[in-house]
């Protein structure tokens, strides 16, 4: 699994929020520790201590996410989001793994999500399974790139 979180994702959002509280906090704890910060393309390594039917958890730097000027459907956001994408691409690669999980933070406009769901499929290869997503052009697991 791979959660993208925002360097000004405080509190954590929706799946992000979820998959911390079932890791106890564990994630929170790190961000306000300092050691991760969310900026772009940084990554930590989390074991999932058995809470899900993945055993471990990749957070993934998305950088500036909920600043007006970068979001998705602007054309600084879409390039932003295509380096997520490519950060994405090269975590899971690193991995060496061809499906992953993939849990985005959620927009308070599902535009937003659609948008940024569409950068991210030029960029990104493998067999995602969004996890917690409500855009609804996109089912639960796409092919991207």
């Amino acid at each position: 699994m791979i959660a993208v979180v925002g360097s000004d994702e405080r509190p954590l959002r929706s799946a992000n929020a979820w998959l911390d509280w079932r890791l106890f906090g564990t994630m929170s704890a790190l961000i306000s520790k300092g050691l991760f910060r969310g900026n772009l393309g940084e990554k930590c390594l989390i074991p999932t201590y058995g809470k899900f039917n993945f055993d471990r958890l990749v957070l993934l730097g998305g950088g500036t996410l909920f600043e007006e000027t970068l979001y998705p459907t602007s054309i600084q956001g879409e390039e932003h989001w295509k380096n997520i994408g490519r950060a994405i691409d090269e975590t899971a690669r690193s991995l060496k793994v061809e499906k992953f999980g993939l849990s985005l933070p959620r927009y308070d406009l599902i535009d937003l999500e659609n948008a940024s769901l569409k950068a991210l499929s030029s960029s990104v290869t493998g067999q995602a399974s969004f996890f917690m997503s409500r855009a609804p052009n996109y089912v639960a697991t796409l092919n991207l790139g």
